[in-house]
């Protein structure tokens, strides 16, 4: 199992759609040119890429990723998209072979196909197997055979196929945990307010100081039932009810008389100053994220610690992993 660690580079991916292919983006034009360095050995890429790619892109038939170091291109992904779904094209950049992209993009598009895939498949060249066998066994490829169409000048072109939900088993061990440390659940109308940065300090009768400067992931709670972005708890406060609503109102976003309610019979209570609040593009129900670990996730009482709570960690990770949060951290090989 991978961890990622922060290094001063940045590195990002974004998965390109359709609107790309039509107004000829900056990422398409980028992409393009990573797949074309490879023309020399593929001698009608070009082709491929204006015929195929491009007007998969437009009808939702391809989808494709590129990956960006310091804004530099580094890495270009094609998955053509279907019950046999077909991962197309992957090319790292020389500087970067020492790292673990290539499982971080066998990830990204594993997820971008788990709703429709009954089988993953792709081909490559025989040095290349005998080369990196390791690092496709590990994903459940663990046989090569020889393919039918030969698209290299000077290598004989291998096929790898695996069913999806064998292939999926292996995604799941790989998608790289992010570093968040808690679960936090919040009523709906207040955490819209987090996300809007108007709610900034959160109430609890049980806490604990140790979680201050830690990473906390937000999840909005019944009827929602969605995990909605993440923050870092910038303080942790304690202290009599009268002293923390003095002190807190305005950014505790309620009336006296709910918080009075809620710290009825408690002589402490704890502010959890929120920062960095980051809301996800779009929320990932409970449901969904559930499905894509196959475990049954209970709804979080008020927060959890993921370290203790593996089930909700995975599904932290898969809803960080689908939002593109893992800008600022790159994973060293272990191969």
């Amino acid at each position: 199992m991978n961890d990622l660690f922060s290094i001063k580079d940045d590195f990002r991916i974004v998965r390109l759609n359709e609107a790309d292919a039509i107004c000829l983006s900056d990422h398409l034009h980028n992409l393009k040119n990573l797949v074309l360095t490879k023309e020399d050995i593929y001698p009608k890429i070009d082709k491929w890429f204006n015929r195929k790619v491009i007007s998969g892109l437009k009808i939702n038939e391809r989808s494709a990723f590129i990956g960006y170091l310091n804004e530099k291109p580094v890495v270009s992904a094609v998955v053509k998209r279907g019950k046999k779904s077909k991962f197309c094209h992957l090319r790292i950049s020389d500087e970067l072979q020492d790292y673990n992209l290539g499982e971080i993009f066998f990830c990204s598009m594993a997820l971008d196909v788990r709703n429709i895939a009954e089988e993953i498949h792709f081909t490559l060249p025989e040095s290349l197997w005998e080369k990196k066998k390791k690092f496709f066994q590990s994903f459940g490829f663990h046989g090569a055979v020889k393919a039918g169409t030969e698209f290299r000048l000077s290598d004989t072109e291998l096929r790898c196929s695996s069913s999806f939900p064998k292939f999926w088993e292996t995604v799941l061990e790989k998608i790289p945990k992010i570093k968040n440390e808690l679960l936090m659940s919040i009523q709906p109308k207040y955490a819209k307010k987090v996300l809007d940065g108007e709610k900034k300090v959160e109430i609890r009768r049980k806490f604990s100081k140790k979680w201050k400067g830690c990473k906390v992931s937000l999840y909005s709670s019944s009827p929602r039932q969605s995990l909605i972005g993440e923050a870092i708890i910038d303080n942790v406060i304690i202290g009599e009810p009268d002293l923390i609503w003095e002190k807190f109102n305005s950014d505790i976003c309620g009336t006296k008389e709910e918080f009075d309610e809620y710290a009825a019979s408690t002589k402490e209570i704890y502010a959890i100053v929120l920062n960095d609040v980051r809301a996800f593009k779009l929320e990932i129900p409970r449901t969904q994220v559930s499905h894509l670990i196959k475990d049954d996730l209970k709804p979080p009482q008020s927060y959890c610690s993921l370290e203790k709570n593996k089930s909700w960690s995975k599904a932290v990770s898969i809803a960080a992993f689908l939002q593109e949060n893992f800008r600022n951290t790159i994973v060293h090989s272990q191969l």
